[in-house]
């Protein structure tokens, strides 16, 4: 999270010049220089292009907000959304907004360069119903659509996932809006064998509203870590292009040669659901698995791998990969 002094310094000290056109979201403001101007109106020039400049950081370079409280619904929300390692990064929100009986909370949200994470509580706990998902807004008006969600029906704590923000959110800071046009009601029973794996959970019939839920935060950088050696599993060849870390988010990028995306999610038939050929995990120092998602992709190079972990503490993690049978560990130096 970008505290409010050090966002107003990276500002104070912010240099004007072209960024890469390849990331040019926007054109808010040109100057052409004009050789036989005189003096007096070119000063004037500038002072208009500084005002107009110092206007657009009051809307678009938002201050932070303070960081969550450690309240018990709080711990719950960090835990499931993976940001114990984070939890003084994470910005308290406290939005509320009420409709059709249901009343939702953003407690608070994280931010880094790899994903974007909403903490809510809902009175009475609530589902998403498939069909309709809720959105990401920020206030460039850009959509970021949810990529994962993690419901405890028991507390009504939701913790929403949605990728990046894009730039410059990161230079900036973020001011976004969550919305959400319908939610189904949740009853769930603890099972006695008190095993949560075991409750037993009723989905109601979806009710219509509308929620908007607003934050300000700031987005944490990442620091790239030294890359693993190469590795071989069966016929797959894994080269690690990119390890980066913040303080909730361990992101690994990773090309493979010799197998095809259908390769990677065969399953080998059990009498069940089957047995994966490929996984690929995270263990954190303290043996923990903390395993976030990944995406597998391909194209005229080969297979693409983005995995996500959560990042517990600094340490030594191990990253381990095996394909059809065949395993291999790298270990991966966390500060």
């Amino acid at each position: 999270m970008i505290r409010p002094d050090a966002l107003e310094e990276r500002l104070s000290n912010l240099e004007l010049e072209a960024p890469d056109a390849g990331r040019i979201t926007a054109r808010v403001l040109s100057l052409a220089r004009k050789p036989r101007r005189r003096v007096l109106p070119r000063v004037m020039a500038l002072g208009v292009a500084t005002l107009a400049i110092a206007a657009a950081v009051l809307y678009f370079a938002p201050a932070a907000d303070s960081a969550l409280a450690g309240t018990p619904v709080a711990g719950d929300l960090l835990r499931d959304a993976g940001l114990v390692g984070a939890g003084n990064r994470v910005t308290a929100v406290g939005a509320v907004s009420t409709s059709s009986g249901y009343r939702l909370e953003l407690v608070g949200a994280y931010a880094d360069a790899t994903r974007t994470v909403l903490l809510v509580h809902t009175k009475p706990a609530i589902w998403l119903p498939g069909y309709t998902q809720p959105e990401l807004k920020d206030q460039f008006g850009r959509t970021y659509p949810l990529g994962s969600a993690a419901m405890n029906g028991l507390t009504g704590n939701m913790a929403l996932q949605f990728g990046a923000l894009a730039w410059p959110d990161g230079i900036t800071g973020a001011r976004i809006a969550l919305y959400l046009k319908v939610v189904a009601p949740v009853t769930c029973v603890i099972a006695r064998s008190g095993n949560p794996a075991d409750d037993i959970c009723n989905m109601g019939t979806p009710v219509s509203g509308s929620w908007t839920l607003p934050a300000t935060l700031g987005i944490d950088e990442t620091t790239p870590l030294a890359l693993p050696a190469p590795a071989h599993a069966g016929t797959a060849a894994f080269r690690f292009t990119s390890v980066r870390s913040s303080a909730a988010t361990i992101a690994i990028d990773i090309d493979v040669q010799g197998v095809t995306v259908d390769d990677l999610q065969q399953r080998i038939p059990d009498g069940g659901k089957g047995t994966a050929v490929f996984d690929v995990e995270l263990l954190a120092p303290t043996g923990e698995v903390v395993n976030a998602s990944y995406q597998t992709s391909d194209d005229q190079r080969g297979v693409h791998i983005v995995f996500w972990g959560y990042r517990l503490a600094p340490g030594e993690y191990r990253l381990h990969i095996s394909y059809r049978g065949s395993d291999v560990d790298r270990m991966l130096t966390v500060p």
